[in-house]
């Protein structure tokens, strides 16, 4: 959580993702995703990307094979 609000901090003070990816000693990559997928440097919200984060990671997930008809029938048709 900590980390999401210094990238907040971050982008307040117009630093780029790089300046604050090393900062925090991650990747570039890792907080350019973090930003872009969390409202980008306009709408990122520390708070509202943890709420998110926590929820995508909730298990039990339903399996990719219950959900998509179109995988269920490429598996079955190739098997």
């Amino acid at each position: 959580m900590s980390a999401r609000v210094e990238i907040r901090l971050g982008i307040e003070r117009g630093w780029s993702c790089r300046r604050i990816a090393t900062e925090l000693g991650r990747a570039p990559s890792t907080v350019t995703r973090e930003v872009n997928n969390n409202g980008g440097r306009g709408g990122y919200q520390p708070f509202l990307a943890h709420d998110r984060a926590c929820e995508l990671a909730r298990r039990p997930k339903p399996f990719k094979l219950a959900v998509g008809s179109v995988l269920l029938d490429r598996v079955t048709r190739d098997l």
